[in-house]
């Protein structure tokens, strides 16, 4: 009798396939993510999305750690809480294409009276350094758009920002 030799299958193209497959899909998901994300927002009327509730609430949990135990400065940072959890992303994108739509949303959502949310977005606006922020903004791309305010806070813009309002 004659005896067959079964040579064991590699199964290392199949795994490099699925693993190639698995990357690409990724990188697709990734580069394809906020255009989706806005065309779901477009749908709906505007309301908001997953993502921007998750955006949100970091933005929330951001300003509720300036809390600090003063009473008074406790209620403005519950009222701008308050107020940013119910804005709807749609607006916030729209203010970062507008001047006065920025100084408008900047006055109904913030402690800040009308003077100051138009020197804040006049400065906004006619500095270029913010320009990348606004348009990562204004795409709904939240990604590059905390890049960009990490990165202007590390520069010291932001903080520059804050203190060109008190004075």
């Amino acid at each position: 009798m004659r005896q067959t030799r079964y040579k064991k299958k590699s199964h290392k193209k199949a795994i490099i396939i699925t693993l190639v497959t698995f990357f690409v899909l990724m990188i697709i998901g990734v580069v394809f993510f906020f255009p989706l994300n806005n065309a779901v927002r477009t749908i709906s009327g505007g309301n908001d999305t997953t993502s921007d509730r998750l955006v949100k609430d970091e933005l929330v949990k951001k300003v509720e750690s300036t809390r600090n135990g003063d009473p008074q400065h406790d209620k403005k940072v519950s009222e701008v809480s308050k107020n940013l959890k119910n804005t709807r992303m749609s607006d916030i994108m729209k203010s970062a294409g507008d001047q006065s739509k920025a100084a408008k949303t900047l006055h109904e959502n913030t402690a800040l009276s009308s003077a100051d949310s138009k020197k804040v977005a006049k400065e906004v606006f006619s500095d270029s350094k913010y320009d990348d922020l606004r348009k990562s903004v204004s795409d709904g791309n939240w990604y590059s758009a905390y890049n960009q305010y990490r990165s202007l806070s590390n520069d010291g813009s932001i903080t520059e920002l804050k203190n060109s309002i008190s004075k």
